[in-house]
């Protein structure tokens, strides 16, 4: 009998011990990036290497003032950037190139479609002080009765996300919109920073979340985005292409600014479509500043969803201007080959594959950014050290 029980007790362990054996590994599931070399990227030789380590030499300014576990992302942590930032102060510009090609690693998303690239600028207009016949459009401070609250407070796993609002019969709803605004629902409050000619110049300096003004005593102001109200970003543009009022393929920021000047009765109408509203304050610095904190170079300043990209990594951008030949075939013309840097975000730059290129202040940089839209993508620059970790079983590799 104890042989018997024994005999059983041998083949129950023997059967847990092959299904031990047996058992599946567990699986790796790989990260969401793919890597690639500097040679694949179209046009890396040939960019100006020291113009975008300038651009990123600002960001690291900021980047460094980071608590060491400040997240970037999947990108690692502050930490992880801030040997390479030190050392981007002390490189020789003639370096640039050198500098990137040893300190980073090209990442794509995996399976990635081509995306959407939009220019965008600062305005340069005229304005005052104070309230005259000629101006009569306000740019608003941001009023007392608005509310953000950062929704990290409540949840770690929403930090860096808010939520804007205000009490209204000791209930917490959405802000006023821009149609309740602009008729009216802030006057007598002085929240007026400064005055311009006209609603739509105030509209597309909202559009733009920076601008300068040249005030009746020619100084020139800054003034730059301080917050939002929190509702949604509703492109205009869209609207008057759904009504047949601009063909798609001739959208511009040109093209909406035209319509506006041949329809003016219907203007208001237009821009309270999109119930976002930017509230400003004003600034010392002569350059507009991104929601990084650090001023914004020209041609190498890109604003991106932050939910994907780090604020403060450089990018390489490919785009293709898309065009239609006489038989209705979609036609690329390669547009831009550079790096950038990721220093700002926007309310419209919502994607994996999304960006806004800034183009500087004025009408020249008007000219650049209304017509782009781009297809494209970008390859984001890590740390190596950041892609060994996310990469391990392929660390060899890197």
């Amino acid at each position: 009998m104890i042989r018997l029980i024994t005999a059983a007790l041998l083949l129950g362990l023997f059967t847990i011990a092959v299904v031990i054996l047996v058992k599946p590994a567990p699986e790796i599931i790989p990260p969401p990036y793919q890597h690639t070399t500097f040679s694949q990227l179209n046009g890396w030789n040939d960019d100006d290497h020291a113009m975008a380590l300038k651009s990123f030499q600002i960001s690291c300014e900021r980047l460094l003032k980071y608590p060491d576990d400040r997240s970037q992302n999947d990108f690692g942590v502050a930490a992880d950037w801030k040997p390479i930032c030190r050392a981007s102060l002390e490189i020789d510009p003639v370096a640039a190139k050198k500098f990137f090609e040893e300190h980073f690693t090209p990442l794509s998303f995996r399976d990635q479609e081509p995306g959407l690239f939009t220019g965008y600028y600062a305005p340069l207009y005229k304005g005052s002080r104070t309230r005259t016949d000629e101006y009569t459009a306000p740019l608003y401070m941001v009023p007392s009765d608005l509310q953000a609250i950062n929704l990290g407070e409540f949840d770690q796993s929403l930090n860096g996300r808010s939520i804007v609002g205000e009490i209204k019969d000791n209930k917490f709803v959405p802000y006023k919109d821009r149609k309740t605004i602009e008729l009216g629902a802030l006057q007598n409050q002085q929240l007026e920073l400064v005055w311009l000619k006209n609603p739509e110049e105030a509209f597309f300096l909202q559009i733009q979340g920076s601008g300068f003004i040249e005030l009746e005593n020619g100084e020139i102001a800054h003034f730059g985005y301080a917050q939002r109200n929190g509702r949604p970003y509703r492109a205009i543009g869209q609207f008057l292409i759904q009504s047949g009022d601009i063909n798609r393929e001739d959208m511009s920021l040109q093209s909406i600014l035209d319509w506006m000047e041949n329809n003016p009765e219907k203007s208001d109408e237009l821009m309270w479509k999109n119930p976002s509203y930017v509230f400003f304050q004003e600034r010392d610095e002569d350059r507009p500043v991104g929601s990084l904190g650090v001023g914004l170079t020209p041609g190498r300043s890109l604003a991106v969803d932050r939910s994907y990209i780090p604020l403060g990594a450089p990018l390489w951008l490919e785009t293709a201007i898309e065009t239609s030949t006489q038989t209705g075939e979609k036609k690329l013309t390669p547009h831009l080959n550079r790096l950038v840097v990721a220093q700002d975000t926007g309310g419209a730059i919502k994607g994996q594959v999304r960006g806004d290129v800034y183009w500087g202040i004025g009408d020249q940089a008007e000219l650049k950014a209304g017509p782009m839209k781009d297809i494209g993508t970008y390859y984001i620059l890590v740390p190596n050290s950041v892609v060994r970790k996310l990469f391990a079983p392929e660390a060899s590799e890197i």
